[in-house]
């Protein structure tokens, strides 16, 4: 594990950004089959990851961090007021409920 001074995030949030990773672009194939060609998926498949892995590392050094704390302060402020709170994917919920 590495301190929470190094913007190296440590193995466990590289594992969790993987599988986030996976659920973003998952959610967003019909987009990427409509809008999106492979050669620009593959382009931007390393950027989802590396964001999802950089604010996960932001969260976790923010108590012990001034640089953890200012990142996740400054891109919080950056949310625009009109966006919608997030919610759980179609398929998540649809096999949630077949579950119950």
């Amino acid at each position: 594990m590495n301190d929470n001074n190094s913007p190296t995030p440590v193995k466990e949030y590289q594992k969790l950004t993987s599988h986030l990773a996976m659920v973003v672009r998952n959610g967003m194939e019909d987009f990427h089959c409509k809008h999106l060609t492979n050669e620009q998926m593959k382009q931007l498949n390393p950027i989802i990851g590396n964001s999802i892995c950089t604010v996960l590392h932001a969260f976790n050094c923010y108590e012990q961090s001034d640089v953890g704390a200012t990142f996740v302060n400054f891109n919080q402020h950056m949310i625009p007021t009109y966006w919608e709170p997030p919610k759980s994917l179609d398929d998540c919920v649809e096999l949630w409920e077949r579950k119950v």
